[in-house]
């Protein structure tokens, strides 16, 4: 009881406002007022009882904050009462209050005296789902977290309901445990917990843009006799290239000039030098291991009538170049029937011939 007592006593003194307090001016206001009853005879004094009361009334309120583990605090705005969050949840925080363009609808307590903060808004953000056997997780990226009503850089996973779930699944093609990364969703209806498991409504997937492929037609140039020549200076980087092998020679080509390279080498039965232009990078995996493997590749198709190969095709058709994105390009030759040959960047950001590029 003792414990009891002295932790009151200490709640008081230190919830117990400045406004509660006798001010020195106060002080001699009080004592004016008794030497002027003692003149005129006694009337009620009010302030001592309205002290009283309001001590009172204080000494409740912390009673029952102290037994109740208190939640919420009083102030007022516009003249009326309003909740504000206590210090460890959404501090200073009301309901009506905007943090980061989402909307505070109240706070809510579960059975378990755990609290959540309700909020009403929509935003578009990043990053990966996971999809587990009972459920599914969001994981926002470092850039969507700052626009979720959270504070302190908190960083948090978020759960859907069952609904929401059975429509991301769907929209997914998820029937077993995996992790989709790069995903974007709209979602509403955020619900903050003190942990660090949060709830949302997913209202749309942002499915990916397709990329915009960007087409350069181009010409192969031809002699007198048919015969497939390089322009200057690619003839210089050829014959370079050819003479050192080296990957340096060819940064800056664009995949047309790679593929006018290899179809040179071919015309002139240099399969050295093509089988350089081939992408070795090591992560890569490689249908002629070596040279000599290339070469007993190239011997056993030599009975391939001429106007059935690649060099036959490319020297009669309209060629495009189609590059799909930073690393991937094909130089279509065929439209109608879908024919193309592949290229691909190198670690070191260099185009290459794709191993088996005829598409």
């Amino acid at each position: 009881m003792a414990d009891l007592n002295h932790e009151v006593k200490k709640a008081v003194n230190a919830a117990w406002t400045k406004d509660s307090v006798f001010t020195d001016e106060e002080k001699q206001r009080v004592i004016n007022r008794i030497g002027t009853s003692a003149l005129k005879g006694r009337k009620k004094d009010y302030v001592p009882k309205l002290l009283s009361a309001a001590a009172a009334a204080g000494f409740v309120l912390l009673i029952a904050g102290i037994a109740g583990n208190q939640t919420y605090v009083f102030t007022k705005q516009n003249g009326q009462e309003i909740a504000v969050a206590d210090r460890d949840f959404y501090p200073g925080l009301a309901d009506g209050a905007m943090l980061n363009n989402w909307k505070l609808n109240g706070f809510e307590k579960d059975s378990h005296g755990s609290l959540s903060a309700v909020f009403t808004g929509k935003a578009e953000v990043s990053g990966t789902l996971y999809f587990q056997e009972d459920s599914v997780y969001f994981q926002p990226d470092h850039d969507s977290l700052k626009l979720l009503p959270l504070m302190d850089g908190k960083n948090v996973k978020i759960a859907f309901n069952e609904a929401d779930q059975e429509k991301l699944k769907k929209v997914f093609g998820v029937k077993m445990p995996i992790k989709e990364e790069d995903v974007s969703l709209i979602i509403g209806g955020y619900r903050a917990a003190e942990g660090t498991v949060h709830q949302a409504e997913a209202v749309e997937v942002v499915m990916p843009k397709e990329p915009q492929k960007q087409t350069l037609p181009f010409q192969l140039a031809l002699n007198n006799d048919k015969k497939l020549v390089l322009p200057e200076p690619l003839n210089h980087v050829y014959k370079e290239f050819s003479l050192r092998g080296t990957d340096e020679i060819l940064r800056g080509l664009r995949p047309a000039e790679v593929f006018q390279l290899y179809l040179f080498a071919e015309e002139v039965e240099d399969f050295y030098t093509q089988y350089a232009l081939f992408n070795h990078d090591p992560d890569i995996e490689k249908p002629f291991p070596d040279l000599n493997d290339y070469l007993n590749a190239i011997s056993g198709s030599a009975s391939i009538p001429e106007e059935q190969t690649l060099l036959h095709r490319v020297k009669n058709a309209s060629l495009e170049e189609v590059i799909i994105d930073d690393s991937s390009a094909y130089i279509s030759i065929s439209e109608e029937d879908g024919f193309g040959f592949g290229l691909s960047k190198n670690s070191e950001g260099i185009w290459k011939v794709d191993w088996m590029p005829i598409q």
